[in-house]
């Protein structure tokens, strides 16, 4: 008997500390759509549609790690799952954290950079020195598996490969100077 409430208790714990470690970091601003990272109308894009759909789907992502969101590997997803079903019996539940949306924006802009290197458009600069983004791919590619998930030190670089996938915006001119022609 004793044993059993020492059980009860340490699976308690457990399920608490994991409800406060999936569910406090990720709190989304927005409700993005984990879309298909491949739209029919991506075929028809020209070079300069290549980059806007590659900046909208960089924005939704910077929106998404600005709230915290980050990749799970495959045993935090599985932990995170086996939590879910111990605490739906409790009518808690937690969230992914934003993996989801995360490697869904992660793919489609993979996606789009393959696309762009196919159709042989310039390749832009990012904030990963000596890196533009045609470069970062060929280093993404291995780190995005088609089935299954990567491994957690594939995930973290991925992850901080793709926050420098854009160049630091220029300074804005300061005030009382004169603005360009």
């Amino acid at each position: 008997m004793a044993n059993a409430n020492r059980a009860s208790r340490l699976s308690s714990i457990f399920v608490a500390c994991l409800a406060i470690c999936g569910c406090a970091a990720y709190h989304p601003t927005i409700q993005p759509v984990t879309e298909q990272p491949v739209k029919p109308e991506d075929a028809t894009y020209d070079c300069s549609q290549l980059e806007a759909a590659i900046l909208r789907v960089d924005t939704v992502r910077w929106v998404i790690r600005d709230d915290g969101g980050s990749l799970e590997s495959s045993g935090h997803q599985a932990a995170r799952l086996a939590g879910n079903l111990l605490l739906i019996l409790g009518g808690g539940y937690m969230n992914d954290g934003g993996n989801a949306a995360l490697n869904a924006a992660d793919q489609r802009i993979c996606y789009l950079l393959r696309l762009k290197r196919a159709r042989g458009c310039p390749a832009s600069a990012t904030s990963e020195p000596g890196m533009t983004d045609l470069q970062m791919l060929e280093v993404l590619d291995p780190l995005m598996p088609p089935t299954g998930t990567a491994d957690r030190r594939a995930l973290d670089q991925r992850t901080s490969l793709l926050d420098h996938l854009r160049a630091p915006l220029p300074a804005p001119p300061e005030s009382g100077s004169p603005s360009p022609p």
